[in-house]
């Protein structure tokens, strides 16, 4: 039989992670680098990997790779109330590591090493100018190439993209903006945490016990402010949460806007589209790459058996399959995201009914478990 090839064309964390993943199987991968210089990885954000994603990614990362994560076991909920800082939830599982941070660049970069020494996967540098989806083929460098499947990650303004599946998606834009970046300071802080601040939500996650980074989602009115003074803001919010008297030290925020969009249709063919090019959440529960990871697993699985019973990639029941598995559950999670977004911002209608739950929400072990267990696999794990 001969060789099956799939094209990933996308450089990012989805599109690495794809190519890595897919390549363990015995197939041909051609990954599509846009740029050649892959070696300068900017990215400031940092990505929370649940549990059962970071075990799934190990299986692809030497022990040595593993040491660019840091584990954490505890998740504090804050609610702000004029000024104050209310504790109002707290989730860990009896000393059991909940979230695994990793910068992106860093991940980025262990990924890539890993590609390389990958015999079966061989990167293309060019831009993909056209995709024919009738005969899963590609232009690039004014070369036809052919595929058995084609995967696209790559983000969210993608031409090829519309090209594949059109304007077809469920949209909700808040015009809310997120700013990102990593904090030094002189205080012990080993726990994630969350603060549902009037501002909007703003998430604390540590690198190591003196570096965390920080995810601010920030309401419209905030938009068009200018760099140096999203900075201060930033850097005084920090203060009256962690003390005044903290010694940090900041870089820049990075923005990039918020907004739910789920695109409906994600598979034409033997093409599908992975990543923020099939769907965005709010980034309030970290869940983004996740679901990701999530699509990324269950795809190499309908692979694998595909395989295994001696079957063809192209024009099968693959995609299809994968279509009914996970286009429900990233439907709901990203609703689900979206409420829990709208419902914790600050304003007179829900205040007292919040005030309400948050009173003796944690106490309720049964919800936290049920929350922990859904953040951790999924809805249909």
């Amino acid at each position: 039989m001969k060789k099956q090839k799939i094209c990933v064309i996308g450089d990012g964390l989805a599109g690495l992670m794809t190519a890595l993943v897919l390549s363990k199987s015995d197939i041909q991968i051609d990954l599509i680098f846009k740029n050649k210089k892959v070696k300068k990885i900017k990215d400031s954000r940092t990505t929370a990997i649940s549990e059962s994603n970071y075990l799934f990614l190990s299986r692809f990362f030497k022990n040595s790779d593993l040491k660019i994560f840091n584990s954490c076991k505890n998740i504090d909920l804050y609610n702000e109330k004029s000024g104050q800082y209310q504790h109002f939830m707290n989730f860990n599982e009896q000393g059991k590591n909940l979230l695994h941070m990793v910068e992106n660049k860093k991940l980025k970069n262990i990924i890539l090493k890993n590609i390389k020494k990958t015999k079966n996967i061989k990167i293309i540098y060019g831009t993909v100018k056209k995709l024919d989806v009738e005969k899963t083929c590609i232009l690039i460098k004014n070369k036809k190439l052919y595929y058995d499947l084609i995967a696209l990650c790559l983000g969210r303004q993608s031409d090829i993209v519309l090209q594949l599946i059109g304007k077809r998606y469920i949209e909700d834009n808040s015009e809310e903006i997120s700013f990102t970046g990593l904090v030094k300071h002189d205080k012990n802080i080993i726990k994630a945490k969350q603060y549902f601040l009037k501002e909007g939500p703003l998430a604390i996650l540590p690198i190591n016990k003196n570096i965390f980074s920080f995810v601010w989602t920030l309401n419209r009115n905030y938009r068009k402010i200018k760099s140096q003074n999203i900075k201060k803001l930033v850097s005084q919010k920090l203060k009256s949460i962690i003390g005044s008297k903290t010694k940090i030290s900041l870089e820049q925020p990075k923005g990039f806007p918020v907004s739910f969009k789920f695109n409906t249709k994600f598979v034409k063919k033997n093409s599908l589209v992975l990543g923020d090019s099939s769907y965005n959440v709010h980034p309030i529960a970290g869940q983004g790459f996740n679901l990701i990871l999530r699509d990324i697993k269950k795809l190499s699985e309908f692979i694998i058996e595909n395989q295994s019973l001696g079957l063809q990639i192209k024009d099968s029941m693959i995609l299809d399959k994968f279509t009914r598995s996970r286009k429900p559950e990233n439907f709901l999670y990203g609703l689900g995201i979206n409420f829990t977004s709208r419902f914790f911002k600050h304003n007179k209608s829900t205040s007292l009914l919040k005030e309400m739950i948050f009173k003796d929400i944690n106490k309720f072990k049964f919800l936290k478990k049920l929350s922990l267990k859904i953040s951790d696999q999924g809805i249909f794990p």
